[in-house]
């Protein structure tokens, strides 16, 4: 008990708020599904805790810890690892934000849509009962899935993940703004932080995609 109580009091900040952190960087490169207990019945769950507790800043709490909590832990780890190369950075960032925005939210992102369903769907401004919400709930599922998957398949999964994720997010922004102009629905969750995340977050995502593989090809063209 002494030792995890020393082990927890040497930790940054950054690594209590973003649990997946100090879990990234010892388990990168390990073989597939190791320390996968340590995961799902400790990683997960406190991350749970902290993304709720972030949740109750209304409206941008959660953006936040995206925007911002997320890229300090994926820093905090090329610096502990020392991480020089630009195309190394970008798939660090990358890696940290399909693990736990794509990952981690896509099970979030599931239980609103289900056990909370009525709740959000009255929030962004739906009807409530729709079995579209149960189908996007399951698709949020899935895609937190494979973002998990990452943690150990990491460069197999991250840019199928990511741009199947990007896609999605821009079109759902479409489909808020449409909304918004057509329709004047003009709710917390249609018109707020998740449509700014929308078009924010894949963007970010589609960038780092894009310096991996431009920083790769200079590799290739030099070599």
């Amino acid at each position: 008990m002494y030792c995890c109580y020393t082990n927890f009091m040497k930790l940054y900040p950054i690594d209590i708020l973003v649990p997946f952190g100090p879990f990234l960087r010892r388990i990168e490169n390990q073989p597939v599904f190791h320390q996968w207990k340590s995961l799902i019945f400790h990683v997960i769950p406190f991350t749970f805790f902290i993304y709720w507790l972030c949740s109750l800043i209304p409206y941008i709490g959660t953006l936040a810890y995206t925007l911002v909590l997320i890229p300090l832990s994926a820093l905090r780890h090329i610096q502990v690892k020392q991480i020089k190369s630009k195309e190394d950075r970008a798939l660090t960032y990358l890696w940290y934000f399909t693990v736990i925005a794509i990952g981690f939210g896509g099970l979030w992102s599931f239980i609103g849509h289900t056990v909370l369903a009525d709740s959000v769907a009255q929030q962004i401004g739906w009807a409530t009962g729709s079995p579209f919400q149960t189908e996007l709930a399951f698709y949020t599922l899935g895609s937190g899935i494979a973002g998990l998957l990452a943690i150990w398949l990491k460069k197999q999964m991250i840019a199928a993940t990511v741009i199947t994720k990007s896609i999605f997010l821009y079109g759902a922004g479409y489909v808020h703004l449409v909304e918004a102009i057509v329709h004047k629905n003009y709710s917390p969750l249609n018109i707020g932080a998740p449509l700014i995340g929308d078009i924010v977050l894949p963007t970010i995502y589609l960038t780092l995609i894009f310096m991996t593989v431009k920083s790769k090809a200079k590799t290739v063209e030099n070599s």
